[in-house]
């Protein structure tokens, strides 16, 4: 895809004590041992522009660079009253039908919206669902998923602003980035978290988009993300938290997925009254209280005490876990 090229250094020292009074442009900047490493980006001229068109796509690593492959999001049954689609849909809406007041600020015209929360609480169906709807009302949209633990964040700048133009086709474009903090407390790259190329992607600096674009990204673990990248509207605009389902929705959800009514006593075993636990249960759990229940000719009350059994040996054993290991301590 091309290269960096050291293009200036500089002493912190020296611009703390004024002597350097301005800090041109570049491209990457970089602290290291009290200097200020700038680089500037050396195209790859071998590497073609990719014409972006109407539809779904994922960004994926070739050897020639970043390049689009078509994605197909797989069907699911979904019970669109307890999605968050609405929601984002509501904000994307806004967004597109008023981006006269982008250009009258001069700001580029691009909207970013975090959801947040534990896994399986519906984040990603949420998200899907807003994609498809706009896209339904919009031909001229283009959906590009980033799979962030296969690209990093610079690779994605760069396909973006040098490597990439738009079929005059497409009005607008949805960005979905999932895991943006990664998908485990262990597992997240802190320099992702702090990549300048990431930052000024979702800045939208450099006609990073050239076309209106929402930015529609999830996290499981927000206390990973800094204050720069999610407390920044801006950058994330709109922060949705998404939790597990209320007692109501547990039971509208169980009975959506076993596709009949349940009894009142099957009610009663959702209540975290009744079964202490149950309330933290999230989407995932409830799928699999009905295939477990009928995999095993078990009753829903039994495989939710199950459940919450399983629940509370696991917060056990991952207490001993971090104590032994100390992973979540400020020495990491």
């Amino acid at each position: 895809m091309g290269k960096f090229k050291i293009k200036e250094k500089t002493l912190l020292k020296d611009i703390f004590d004024g002597k350097v009074e301005v800090v041109n442009e570049s491209d990457l900047a970089i602290q290291d041992e009290g200097m200020l490493l700038q680089f500037e980006y050396i195209k790859d001229e071998t590497q073609k522009s990719t014409v972006i068109k109407p539809g779904y796509y994922n960004l994926e690593k070739t050897m020639m660079g970043i390049d689009l492959t078509p994605l197909e999001f797989v069907d699911k049954d979904i019970l669109t009253s307890i999605t968050n689609s609405a929601i984002i849909l509501k904000e994307a809406e806004v967004f597109f039908e008023r981006l006269h007041v982008y250009e009258e600020l001069k700001q580029p015209k691009k909207r970013g919206v975090l959801l947040y929360g534990a896994p399986g609480n519906g984040k990603t169906i949420s998200i899907v669902q807003a994609a498809k709807d706009l896209k339904a009302k919009d031909p001229g949209t283009v959906v590009i998923n980033w799979p962030t633990s296969e690209i990093d964040a610079s690779g994605v700048f760069k396909f973006f602003t040098s490597f990439s133009e738009y079929d005059p086709a497409c009005t607008k474009m949805i960005l979905i980035i999932e895991d943006i903090g990664g998908s485990s407390h262990e597992g997240y790259n802190r320099r992702d978290e702090v990549s300048s190329s990431l930052l000024n992607l979702l800045d939208g600096v450099n006609n990073v988009f050239k076309i209106p674009t929402i930015i529609l990204s999830t996290t499981n673990h927000p206390e990973n993300l800094m204050a720069s990248l999610a407390n920044r509207p801006g950058r994330f605009d709109i922060l949705l938290e998404i939790g597990a389902p209320k007692y109501d929705e547990r039971v509208s959800l169980v009975e959506f997925i076993a596709k009949r009514p349940l009894t009142e006593e099957e009610k009663a075993s959702l209540n975290g009254s009744v079964n202490k636990g149950a309330e933290d249960f999230s989407i995932a759990h409830l799928q699999e209280i009905i295939v477990r229940s009928r995999l095993h000719n078990k009753t829903i009350d039994t495989v939710v005490k199950e459940l919450v059994e399983h629940g509370k040996k696991f917060k056990i054993d991952f207490s001993k876990v971090k104590k032994k290991t100390g992973f979540n301590s400020d020495d990491d």
